[in-house]
């Protein structure tokens, strides 16, 4: 199996960083709002959804968002059982590939810090000039280049988007629910936990 993974709140524990660093920026912004409801928002959709859709000032607050974001990124880390999940499906003869909206630097020098990049075959970032998921053109790059049988790859996510880009590219898709919103999302196999992608796949 070929396996793409989506990055923050799938392979890395992140959104807390993000959330923190998110409820910074409304304060330099003297904006009120609730933590549990921005985690809910950006969680189901995205950063910049909830930009767009509570229309906050951007750039300068996307910008100031990223700065605080990239001040706290040493202190995120991958899930407890993310290594040995990515060892166990290599050994399987699975290749992993990451699909993230943080740039291929910043997620390389993560992954080298946590020793996991031996994992990875090739990323896609924001800097990749690719539209963003659900759009599947980053999916079908993948698939093109690495050859990849479709019926033998999957698409692995904690948002919508993520599953909705799989969809949309014709692989399967993994919806990873940590969080129990009861959204409807239409996705080939569901999980809780990492390390059931080693008993389904």
């Amino acid at each position: 199996m070929n396996y793409i993974w989506d990055f923050d709140g799938t392979l890395y524990d992140t959104y807390p960083i993000m959330l923190k660093a998110l409820m910074k920026t409304f304060n330099d912004f003297d904006l009120q709002k609730d933590e549990k409801l921005v985690y809910k928002k950006i969680k189901e959709e995205s950063i910049r959804q909830l930009i767009l859709d509570w229309k906050l000032p951007a750039p300068e607050f996307d910008r100031v968002y990223h700065a605080y974001e990239a001040q706290d990124n040493k202190d995120s880390y991958p899930f407890e059982e993310t290594k040995d999940m990515l060892k166990e499906l290599q050994k399987k003869g699975g290749q992993h590939f990451i699909l993230t909206h943080r740039t291929v630097d910043s997620t390389w020098d993560l992954l080298k810090r946590d020793g996991l990049d031996s994992f990875i075959v090739d990323i896609i970032g924001s800097d990749s000039d690719f539209p963003r998921k659900p759009d599947p053109s980053s999916i079908k790059y993948f698939l093109d280049t690495y050859q990849l049988s479709p019926e033998k790859t999957v698409m692995i996510g904690d948002r919508k988007l993520d599953v909705e880009a799989g969809n949309n590219a014709g692989v399967q898709t993994v919806f990873f629910d940590i969080d129990h919103f009861n959204q409807a999302i239409h996705a080939t196999y569901f999980i809780n936990n990492l390390k059931e992608m080693v008993q389904k796949f």
